[in-house]
């Protein structure tokens, strides 16, 4: 069995090899953290190369990460979930990147955290950032760019200089 999935592999790669469109796109997703050779081409294949979409709403809510809300009348409203009513393959395929993303990575540690002090559930956190690597790969894909993650330093650096507590405005 273990030879049987090296074999598959090897072939995935070899397929992927052969296509200089898709081997560019490809390496540039996978500079993120945590996403690999099976789980982007998973994505991909799941979706066609994104060829139908044309905003990151639409793979979103094709994947099933489109929030509801439960409702019933005009007064009762519930609370909102995911409606996994999209591909499950691509949820399956982004669960174990999500968890090292959320370990590896500061962005999607932050994320997760953020909603995880916010809800006090965990699984919300990593839907969470099950959800935003999905989009990464959308956005890297169609426009053929790599992450940088510089920027993000750079935005949390200027946040850290702008915040009222460590430099008020008017101080006494």
């Amino acid at each position: 069995l273990e030879k049987q999935v090296l074999i598959v592999n090897k072939e995935i790669q070899q397929s992927v090899a052969k296509d200089s469109f898709l081997q560019e796109r490809i390496e540039k997703i996978c500079l993120v953290k945590g996403l690999g050779l099976i789980s982007v081409v998973t994505i991909l294949a799941e979706t066609n190369g994104f060829q139908n979409f044309t905003s990151k709403a639409q793979v979103v809510s094709y994947a099933g990460y489109d929030v509801i809300q439960n409702q019933s009348g005009s007064s009762i409203n519930g609370k909102t979930r995911i409606s996994k009513k999209g591909n499950v393959r691509i949820r399956k395929a982004l669960h174990f990147p999500a968890l090292t993303a959320k370990k590896y990575d500061s962005i999607f540690s932050s994320l997760y955290s953020r909603v995880y002090d916010r809800t006090k559930i965990k699984m919300k956190g990593i839907v969470a950032v099950k959800r935003k690597l999905l989009v990464m790969i959308y956005t890297l894909f169609k426009k053929n760019i790599a992450v940088d993650y510089d920027v993000h330093k750079k935005s949390s650096d200027l946040e850290q200089k702008c915040r009222q507590d460590i430099m008020p405005a008017y101080s006494r």
